[in-house]
C-alpha cells in the first residue's frame, strides 16, 4: 500500500516515461512506415507524460485489485521522488521517509504484493491506515477503497455495505483484509486480518472473516 502525501490528489497526475522500442513500434504501426526511434526519443528524452488523476487510478487499482497498476504506480512514485524507474530504490526511499515510523520493519520487495518475499505485519497495515485517516479526508479514502458488496468485496457484507471500506489480499493459502469498519454505535475502527498457511477454501476463510467483522459492527 502506498501513502500519497499530496493534498487533494484529484488534481495530481501520474507520470510515465515511454519505452523507446514500444514508442517506435506504436508509431510505425500507426504511420504504416518505419520509424527511427532515435529521432523520436531525442525529442521526448527526459520528458514525463501524464495520464489520469491519482485518485482515479487508485480507485481502479483497489476496487479490482489490479496488480499491474500497483506495480507501475510504485515505479512512477519512484520516478517522481528520485527521477528513476526502480522498485527497490523507491521502496528504500519510502521506508526512510513517509513510512519511517512503521512499528515493525517490513520486508517489501515489489509494488504488486505478489512476491512471497513480501512480509508486512497487520500492525504495519493498521499504522498506514491510521496515517491515511489522519492526513486524507474520509471522502477520499472511502472513494478509493471498496465498500461492502463492491469491488473485491462483491458478494460480501451485503447488509453492512456502508459500514466497511477495505482491501483484500489473496495468495495461495494466504488471505488478508485490511480497512475500516463503522460499528452500530457510530465508532470507526481500523483493522487488519491475516490468515496464513490455511488449507481451507478462500471462500470459507472470507466468510469466517465476514462473520467476525459483522459481529463487531453489530455489537459495538
Amino acid at each position: 500500500m502506498l501513502v500519497f502525501k499530496s493534498g487533494t490528489a484529484v488534481s495530481k497526475d501520474i507520470p510515465f516515461r515511454p519505452d523507446e522500442r514500444i514508442t517506435a513500434a506504436l508509431l510505425a504501426d500507426t504511420l504504416k512506415e518505419p520509424v527511427d526511434k532515435g529521432i523520436w526519443m531525442d525529442k521526448i528524452a527526459g520528458t514525463a507524460f501524464h495520464s489520469q488523476p491519482v485518485d482515479s487510478l487508485l480507485k481502479i487499482t483497489m476496487h479490482r485489485s489490479d496488480n499491474f497498476f500497483a506495480e507501475q504506480t510504485l515505479l512512477m512514485v519512484g520516478y517522481q521522488k528520485l527521477g528513476v524507474l526502480n522498485d527497490s530504490k523507491a521502496i528504500e526511499n519510502i521506508l526512510a521517509t513517509d513510512l519511517a515510523e512503521l512499528p515493525q520493519k517490513p520486508k517489501w520487495v515489489d509494488g504488486s504484493g505478489l512476491s512471497r518475499y513480501d512480509l508486512v505485519s497487520p500492525r504495519d497495515f493498521v499504522y498506514v491506515l491510521g496515517k491515511m485517516k489522519a492526513e486524507f479526508s474520509w471522502e477520499r479514502i472511502s472513494t478509493i477503497l471498496a465498500a461492502g458488496n463492491s469491488g473485491t468485496l462483491a458478494g460480501y457484507y451485503k447488509d453492512h455495505a456502508a459500514q466497511i471500506h477495505a482491501k483484500t489480499g489473496t495468495l495461495s493459502n494466504n488471505l488478508s483484509l485490511s480497512g475500516y469498519i463503522t460499528t452500530r454505535s457510530g465508532k470507526q475502527l481500523i483493522f487488519s486480518i491475516m490468515v496464513n498457511n490455511h488449507q481451507a477454501s478462500a471462500t470459507a476463510v472470507r466468510r469466517t472473516i465476514e462473520k467476525f467483522l459483522t459481529e463487531v459492527m453489530d455489537q459495538y
